[in-house]
């Protein structure tokens, strides 16, 4: 039975609470609906991307610069580059968590555009070091800056978006990752050509420009990033109603929820959290290893440095695309695990093929292999996370501490992708072979899981119905209420 609700123009209606849930859910017109997440696309997704872009190419330009000479002109010796690749994430690793649970506290626009701005400043000086200690502290203080960032882009868009909507927009996310790679290798081609007076070579010319360009992105992302989804300025008074009607649709969201230390720590004693956060390690060793030093790969295909950051342009086109129908596919389906499984074959199959060929051109042929399981792994695995997680900030820690956990590969990778061992880099990929593998066991060791358990709680709720018995829904138990269904 439906009744149609007391303003018609919102085009709402109140569905009779089914036996046992004891709760109205409100309809919201789909077209209305999609029109307005449509919106958030553009004014916070799309913004959120831009800031993603730029922190990725600030991060890993230094693997640009490692093929214009920056080792040489800075007197770097043994593994000094590859320790600089690493010391990043020492200052970027312990911070991802706890910024993660402060993004709905202090709130998203302030707490970004201060980030944003540092590590801004701190790539532009850059341009100006002098030797492996200049290096090292501008290493230190990126990673320190850029820690909140992709915690809080994951964590905002399960505040905002539904299940069926996290997939596709996490891959426009990642598609924002996978542009500024291959825009990268583009910028790099044209900028270290670049040769000033007094020492500039093209290399400072690319920390330089890339600094300056997120500089001017941070007051635009200030003017423009909604404050909160229920009042974004964009929103008119009946999508602000409509945005509150799909928070109050779904108690497990936790949008009104208060922060209180209970909450966060109980992701610790979740089993999902440890097979999560070590899936996230074995794939991130993929992502982090693979675009770092994929220049330096690819040179040893025959390429000279210039034309080897331009040839890396084409595998990460060919790593977006893919990765944006893998997630319209997983969205549509309902489904995580096997469009998980799918990329991460992707990697063992390519890893395997650099390793063992000798054959320059079936090795070019490998990395678009691989650049076919880099970020559908990396990228869909936190929406699943999410998916399966209730409240906001259990959902919050769980997210920041399995970044933290997983980003600890960021250390690992220069300690493995050595200077010695390149361009072919045999140690590095075949550790990464193996951790896919690793994260190809959690994939199906956590699908099986949560099949299990929705299994037994279909089976709980229907002995109660064939009792009389009522089961009340229980949001404050999160995941763990019954009526909670874990999505495969």
């Amino acid at each position: 039975m439906e009744t149609k609700s007391a303003k018609e123009s919102h085009k709402a209606q109140v569905c009779e609470p089914d036996a046992g849930e004891g709760a109205t859910e409100i309809y919201i017109d789909p077209v209305k609906e999609a029109r307005m997440m449509r919106k958030f696309d553009f004014c916070a997704i799309g913004l959120l991307g831009l800031f993603y872009m730029m922190a990725n190419l600030d991060r890993s330009n230094i693997g640009n610069a490692q093929t214009a000479g920056m080792p040489e002109d800075l007197g770097l010796v043994g593994n000094q580059f590859g320790t600089a690749t690493t010391l990043l994430y020492a200052t970027y690793v312990p911070f991802e968590g706890p910024v993660a649970v402060l993004l709905k506290i202090i709130g998203p626009k302030p707490l970004l555009s201060t980030c944003a701005f540092c590590w801004g400043i701190t790539t532009l000086g850059m341009a100006f070091i002098q030797s492996w200690k200049g290096l090292y502290a501008c290493r230190l203080l990126t990673g320190f800056f850029e820690a909140g960032l992709i915690p809080c882009i994951n964590v905002y868009i399960a505040l905002v978006y539904k299940k069926s909507e996290r997939g596709k927009r996490s891959a426009v996310i990642f598609a924002f990752s996978a542009f500024s790679s291959a825009f990268g290798g583009i910028l790099a081609y044209g900028l270290t050509q670049v040769h000033g007076p007094n020492g500039w070579e093209g290399w400072r010319w690319l920390f330089a420009v890339e600094g300056a360009m997120t500089l001017v992105l941070v007051p635009i992302f200030f003017c423009l990033f909604p404050k909160h989804p229920t009042t974004a300025w964009f929103l008119t008074t009946e999508e602000k109603s409509m945005m509150q009607a799909r928070y109050d649709n779904d108690p497990h969201w936790g949008q009104d929820e208060e922060f209180t230390w209970a909450e966060s720590l109980s992701a610790f004693v979740d089993p999902k959290w440890w097979a999560f956060w070590i899936y996230q390690f074995s794939v991130d060793i993929s992502l982090y290893g693979f675009t770092t030093f994929l220049p330096k790969i690819v040179s040893g295909l025959g390429y000279s440095g210039v034309h080897a950051n331009l040839m890396t342009v084409p595998i990460y086109m060919v790593g977006l695309v893919w990765f944006l129908m893998i997630a319209y596919c997983s969205d549509r389906a309902g489904l995580r695990g096997p469009f998980l499984a799918g990329p991460l074959l992707c990697l063992i199959i390519g890893y395997a093929i650099l390793i063992s060929v000798e054959s320059l051109k079936v090795r070019f042929f490998a990395c678009f292999v691989v650049a076919l399981g880099i970020y559908p792994t990396t990228g869909l695995s936190l929406m699943w996370l999410q998916d399966n997680t209730a409240r906001h900030f259990k959902r919050a820690t769980m997210v920041g501490m399995t970044l933290c956990f997983g980003n600890t590969a960021g250390v690992a990778v220069g300690q493995i992708f050595t200077t010695q061992s390149a361009p072919r880099y045999i140690k590095g990929l075949s550790i990464s072979l193996a951790l896919a593998v690793v994260a190809l066991v959690m994939v199906g060791a956590l699908s099986i899981g949560m099949m299990t358990v929705n299994k037994k709680r279909a089976a709980r709720i229907q002995r109660a119905e064939e009792s009389g018995e009522v089961l009340e829904k229980r949001p404050e138990k999160g995941d763990y209420d019954v009526y909670f269904r874990y999505s495969l």
